[in-house]
């Protein structure tokens, strides 16, 4: 039989996991979205993170619950400081993901035409997706080595994601010039891709957080 402490953090990893999967699935509803501008697709997106702050919150209380009662020490006493910080990040991430659904449903149904920054905006959705799959594959990995390779992973993405979205304000700021009617809708379209550049930045500081839970060194160079 689990003593309490172990029950405790069992509970807690069980909790960090339906929550990370929440994201994950989200996140894909919403890359299957951009892929095939269905609007059904971001409204299961925007449902599936409904109850992400509770959830958030009540990972929150279980870890300063688990601090009053057992007093961790080393590697647990990191990892629970870790998981205080990612929960926020967390958050943000889903924050971004509703935003960028109701945006995009916006676009959609405002008949925006998508045809010639699909391409580069479907590559950027992927990108800044794949490196969410990697932060939250990262919350349950306890080997050093996989954690840094999981790091380097999210920091290739995130690069990308940078890359794309210059590529994607540059297409965009050519089309102003060409039809400067549809500026603000321009404009708009850009706001919304910046979502994804965020999404891939929330990735990569869950990583560095999950670094510090497994190498140490000081949160201040991981937060």
């Amino acid at each position: 039989m689990l003593d309490r402490y172990e029950k405790q953090l069992q509970e807690l990893h069980e909790l960090l996991k339906t929550l990370g999967q929440s994201i994950i699935d989200a996140a894909n509803e919403a890359e299957n979205g951009v892929n095939t501008l269905t609007c059904k697709n971001f409204d299961n997106a925007k449902n599936t993170l409904k109850n992400t702050e509770n959830s958030a919150n009540q990972i929150d209380q279980s870890i300063l619950k688990t601090f009053a009662l057992f007093e961790p020490e080393a590697l647990e006493l990191r990892e629970l400081v870790a998981y205080l910080k990612i929960t926020s990040e967390i958050v943000r991430m889903s924050d971004n993901i509703k935003s960028f659904s109701r945006r995009m449903k916006g676009h959609i149904n405002s008949e925006v035409d998508f045809s010639i920054l699909q391409e580069y905006s479907n590559l950027l959705a992927k990108s800044a997706f794949s490196s969410i799959d990697f932060a939250i594959e990262s919350l349950h990995v306890k080997d050093k080595e996989d954690i840094t390779d999981l790091y380097r992973k999210v920091c290739v993405e995130e690069s990308k994601t940078d890359d794309l979205y210059s590529i994607l304000e540059k297409n965009i700021m050519a089309n102003l010039c060409k039809d400067i009617e549809k500026s603000a809708q321009s404009i708009e379209i850009l706001s919304t891709m910046r979502k994804l550049e965020r999404m891939a930045d929330r990735s990569v500081n869950i990583t560095k957080l999950m670094l510090f839970a497994r190498n140490g060194g000081e949160i201040k160079h991981f937060g």
